[in-house]
C-alpha cells in the first residue's frame, strides 16, 4: 500500500508543479523557525524500519513529507502532507 501513496504523490507534484510554494499545516501557514521565511519546496523521505530493512523491503516503510526552506535550506519534517496554496 506504501508504494501506491509514494506514486499517487509523485503524481500529484507532477500535476501541481513541483517549484518553491507556501504550505498550511494543521490551519496554519507554514514559516521557517530558523529565518522566518514562508517559501519551501516539498519533498518526501522514507522511514526505514529495522525490521523491514532486514528482509530488503525498504520500499513497504512508511514515509514522510518534508518541506525545505528555499531561504536557509532548513528541513522540516510532517507526517501528513503538508497543503500547498
Amino acid at each position: 500500500m506504501g508504494i501506491f501513496r509514494a506514486f499517487k504523490r509523485g503524481s500529484k507534484a507532477l500535476v501541481l508543479g513541483a517549484g518553491p510554494a507556501h504550505f498550511h499545516v494543521a490551519d496554519r501557514p507554514v514559516k521557517c523557525p530558523h529565518c522566518g521565511h514562508d517559501t519551501f519546496t516539498e519533498g518526501t523521505a522514507l522511514l526505514n524500519t529495522v525490521g523491514l530493512t532486514f528482509f530488503q523491503l525498504d520500499w513497504a516503510n512508511s514515509s514522510a513529507s518534508t518541506l525545505t526552506c528555499t531561504q536557509c535550506g532548513r528541513i522540516e519534517w510532517f507526517r501528513k502532507q503538508p497543503k500547498r496554496l
